[in-house]
């Protein structure tokens, strides 16, 4: 879709909020637009809230914008969130001016491009803003309706974990945000046969690589030999495997995917399943078969390419997932404060790590010498019931197999407050172009977000 959208930079102020602004004090933000269906006369604007990466990976993917935009006559905008892809505070000095990225930032960028287009565009002054976003974009979509209701008349945000945050009420359960819906996606309920999740217990909740000689990790996981480190091996191939399974849990759709590697890559349909076939017997009671099988499943992530002959168990599956990884993590540990935890049960495979607020805080100080802001969420923008008593025009949507749906708003909190969750659907399936083989309960999400947005 690139090609079908003109890119463009918008002069934006480095910090929106404080009287006395950094040198320099803007920067130029990137965003898309394409007018082919837009009338002035009863026009809409489509606008995709940008989240952690290139904008281009959610301009390329994002078909539900592009395909009902001549139906509502609709101008399409993606914008870039500031720090990420193109759109760079600092130049090459960003990385040591990390205190502008924050949430609220970012919503005024996209406040001020709202207002920028419009006067550019002559846009009537009530010209609806639709907003749309997925995972963080999704949770910022909900930020920007409750925080700017003016600005954005309505939104769709999928698989967006809004309620993973300390202070919520109710505050959700820490292994339900992401530990015990990884998990249901190794079992027979997600499509997978065998003895998958047993011989993953293994590895999580026994954690057998922990005991085991470096020497046949190395052997059997076909690593590196130069870049491991043998005192830490045993935690460092476990995280190795988990991290696997986290991202493929995400991008557990029906079809070929490139969307899970931000656009660098292919994987298959269904990658979980398709993983889950080299643990499809019980390989537990043999070290060396098992180390194997872990390898054929952790294969179809990090060997997307198939031309891997070792693996790094410290390297990023590609270089764009590096820069990502590095700016979110200081997002989170500033801000975005989500809640993680786990416990060996009938739910959840790995091993026992409670969540501990304190000790994640005392280690993000530790790490960047700023406190974390952990109540900020649920004390700016409030919780469920706060949000239905008092906003509307949100539309959430989670799927069945994304380990995040848990962490996201499930059941509708009023007439205007809708929610659903989409069977066989993982990531924000329901936001990519449709297609023949979409489900029934895929298209019926978008039919409800499109009558939403009527």
């Amino acid at each position: 879709m690139k090609s079908y959208a003109t890119e463009l930079y918008h002069t934006q102020a480095i910090d929106h909020f404080s009287p006395t602004p950094p040198t320099p004090s803007t920067y130029q933000q990137r965003y898309f637009v394409n007018t082919t269906y837009y009338s002035p006369t009863n026009g809409t604007i489509f606008f995709y809230f940008g989240n952690e990466a290139n904008v281009e990976l959610y301009l390329n993917a994002t078909g539900l914008m592009w395909e009902n935009a001549p139906s509502f006559n609709a101008m399409i905008v993606f914008a870039e969130h500031r720090y990420y892809g193109l759109s760079s505070p600092f130049g090459s000095d960003m990385m040591d001016n990390l205190s502008y990225l924050t949430v609220e930032q970012a919503l005024a960028d996209y406040v001020d491009l709202v207002g920028m287009i419009k006067s550019s565009y002559a846009c009537p002054p009530d010209t609806p803003v639709v907003g749309f976003g997925g995972s963080y974009g999704g949770m910022l979509a909900t930020w920007g309706r409750l925080a700017y209701p003016g600005v954005f008349d309505g939104v769709v945000a999928a698989s967006a974990p809004v309620v993973t945050f300390e202070g919520m009420e109710p505050m959700v359960e820490p292994g339900e945000t992401y530990a015990e819906g990884v998990t249901y996606d190794v079992t027979e309920k997600a499509g997978v046969e065998g003895e998958c999740e047993g011989n993953l217990r293994e590895a999580f909740e026994g954690l057998k690589m922990t005991e085991m000689d470096g020497g046949d990790i190395v052997e059997g996981l076909r690593l590196c030999e130069d870049k491991v480190d043998l005192d830490t091996i045993g935690w460092d191939a476990t995280n190795w495997v988990n991290e696997a399974l986290s991202y493929m849990s995400m991008g557990n759709f029906p079809y070929p995917s490139s969307y899970i590697l931000n656009g660098a890559g292919l994987l298959p349909p269904f990658p979980v399943r398709e993983a889950c076939k080299s643990l499809a017997v019980d390989l537990t009671g043999d070290g060396m078969e098992w180390l194997e099988g872990l390898r054929g499943f952790a294969d179809v992530y990090y060997n997307y390419t198939g031309d891997k002959e070792c693996f790094e168990l410290q390297a990023p599956v590609n270089e764009e997932s590096l820069i990502v990884n590095t700016l979110w993590n200081y997002q989170y540990c500033t801000q975005i404060f989500q809640i993680f935890g786990q416990s060996p049960n009938s739910l959840d495979m790995f091993w026992d790590a409670p969540w501990d607020g304190d000790a994640v805080a005392a280690n993000c100080l530790e790490t960047y010498g700023v406190p974390s802001s952990r109540l900020h969420f649920a004390e700016v923008y409030g919780s469920p019931s706060d949000w239905k008593a008092n906003s509307s025009n949100i539309f959430w949507s989670q799927g069945e197999y994304d380990p995040w749906r848990g962490g996201g708003v499930q059941e509708d909190l009023s007439d205007t407050l809708r929610a659903v969750v989409i069977g066989e659907a993982a990531h924000h399936l329901d936001l990519f172009f449709g297609r023949d083989d979409d489900t029934e309960e895929v298209k019926e999400a978008r039919r409800m977000e499109v009558e939403e947005m009527w």
